[in-house]
């Protein structure tokens, strides 16, 4: 929230839920994507950006590693082609098509890509710790 002065009984349709997908809607950042997590805490979403709530008889986890393909990219590059700024409209993303198997297989893929996220932004981490303990040594050295 922005203001103390906001309304909060009006909101609660923009609060997320476990497995909601985001996508940008227009500019720079379109195509861009994201999967709420219950461990984001309370989040809400703002009106420039698409919610997508995922059936039960689809994993939100295997539909949102969908959108970091190489097939989405170009589905995104030729279909937000404007006259103006880029944009991709609610329509639009939903005419995306992929090949989706029985929703056993596609929990197994989604958990399987998250725990690679997981594993990849953990290393991540602990190398920027790495690079800022040399950085550390290295100002150190420098100026005594």
């Amino acid at each position: 929230m922005t203001t103390p002065n906001t309304d909060l009984t009006k909101v609660d349709k923009y609060l997320l839920k476990k497995g909601d997908l985001l996508f940008a809607r227009t500019g720079a950042s379109v195509g861009k994507s994201y999967q709420y997590k219950e461990s984001d805490g309370k989040v809400y979403y703002a009106g420039f950006l698409i919610r997508a709530r995922i059936s039960p008889e689809f994993d939100a986890g295997f539909v949102f590693q969908n959108t970091l393909t190489k097939n989405y990219n170009n589905f995104i590059r030729i279909t937000s082609q404007r006259s103006g700024q880029p944009g991709v409209n609610a329509q639009e993303y939903a005419s995306f098509s992929f090949f989706v198997p029985g929703i056993e297989e596609q929990t197994k893929i989604g958990n399987f890509f998250e725990m690679l996220d997981d594993t990849i932004t953990l290393h991540q981490r602990k190398l920027e710790k790495k690079l800022q303990n040399i950085k550390k040594a290295y100002l150190n050295e420098m100026f005594v």
